[in-house]
Formats: structure tokens, C-alpha cells, sequence
């Protein structure tokens, strides 16, 4: 029930914020839900420090779990979404990671927003340093950054 009353109240702050800058859209079944920065840091927040091949040394990273995004507008039970960067960059991205790792949107570094050239305004991430099968490189290239659009096929 909460979460329901969570989930309304989210969805009403994407309504309210249709004049702020889409950051992200997700697509599913023809329906669209675009999202701002605001919106995403209205949905609960996941911070983590870990390592990754694109950074040196550790940094913090923080912003909404990829599967709360998920099951806002697409099913958990999809197989694979598509992920789009602002470069048309493409991934196809299994769901299921989402659910066993806290893979997230991240929307910070360090505390801090990320500029396109920092591989912002969002970066996908896995927590790497808490489970080290995720250093096979099939999860390395799943590290979409500039992040734009998530759809189903």
C-alpha cells in the first residue's frame, strides 16, 4: 500500500515537472514516461562506492535502482530492454541483472551532478567492488553512460 501511495505520488511529480528538461525516457507497450532530473532524485536513492574500468580509483555513485525505474513503466518480467545513449550508442540490457544486483541510474558522482563529459547526466552501475563476478567484461559493457532512453523491443 505504500508503495502504491509512493509510486502515485512519483508519477504525479513526473506530471508536475512536463516543462523541466527530460533526462530519460522510458518506452513500453507504446507508453512513454519521460522523466527530469528532479524526478529521478524524487524516487528512493541508492548510493554505493565501487570501482570501475572507466575511472580511477573508487568513486561514490548515487541516483534510483534500475528496477524501481523498471517497474514504474515496464514489466520485471520483460526479458531484455533496449538502453540508448545520447550518441545513439545501443545495449540490450538483461532485466534480471537489475533485479540481482542493485544495478542504478546514477545521477551523482562523488555528490556531485555529472556534465556530459564526466559520462553524465547518467551513467548505468553496477555495484563492482561488492561482487566481484562483475568484473567479467560482459557487465563492463553494460555500463551505459549518457543514458537517454530505455525501451522495450
Amino acid at each position: 500500500m505504500i508503495r502504491a501511495a509512493f509510486y502515485a505520488a512519483t508519477l504525479c511529480i513526473l506530471a508536475v515537472s512536463a516543462t523541466a528538461q527530460t533526462v530519460l525516457t522510458v518506452t513500453h507497450d507504446g507508453e512513454t514516461i519521460e522523466y527530469d532530473m528532479a524526478a529521478l532524485q524524487a524516487l528512493p536513492q541508492t548510493e554505493y562506492t565501487t570501482n570501475n574500468a572507466f575511472i580511477n580509483g573508487s568513486s561514490v555513485f548515487s541516483g534510483p535502482l534500475l528496477r524501481d525505474v523498471l517497474e514504474l513503466s515496464v514489466s520485471l518480467d520483460e526479458e531484455e530492454v533496449m538502453l540508448r545513449a545520447v550518441n545513439d550508442y545501443e545495449i540490450t540490457f538483461p532485466v534480471s541483472d537489475s533485479i540481482d544486483y542493485d544495478v542504478i541510474i546514477a545521477t551523482q558522482m562523488d555528490g556531485a551532478l555529472m556534465s556530459v563529459r564526466e559520462k553524465g547526466p547518467l551513467w548505468l552501475m553496477y555495484p563492482f567492488s561488492e561482487f566481484p563476478e562483475l568484473n567479467e567484461s560482459v557487465y563492463k559493457g553494460r555500463i551505459i553512460w549518457q543514458l537517454v532512453d530505455i525501451s522495450t523491443k
